[in-house]
């Protein structure tokens, strides 16, 4: 049996979707559900208060880790679309794209 997901991930940490429909999508934990499932939000569909819920196999962590998302979910405060957008944003050190990029990658 691996490591339990608290060891190998943390709150405040931005993953990406490797699979499903939202693969290549952005995504900062704010959580563990039970079993072994990510609590995940991102600053268009999921959030704080309803985070998705995903399988960590199906997500690539990242070394960059939001400590205001940690701040936040420690005192137990929502965090608004834009704050989360602002901290994916400027944490990844690159805008978040949606959609096809300009140059049809």
């Amino acid at each position: 049996m691996g490591k339990p997901l608290d060891e190998e991930y943390r709150v405040g940490q931005v993953v990406v979707s490797k699979s499903g429909k939202d693969a290549g999508h952005r995504y900062v934990i704010v959580g563990f559900r039970g079993g072994n499932r990510l609590a995940l939000a991102d600053a268009a569909k999921f959030n704080v208060d309803r985070p998705k819920s995903k399988n960590p196999k199906h997500v690539m962590p990242t070394k960059c880790v939001i400590s205001e998302v940690i701040a936040c979910v420690e005192a137990g405060k929502n965090i608004n679309r834009g704050e989360l957008c602002h901290f994916l944003e400027s944490g990844s050190g690159e805008p978040k794209r949606r959609g096809r990029a300009a140059n049809g990658e």
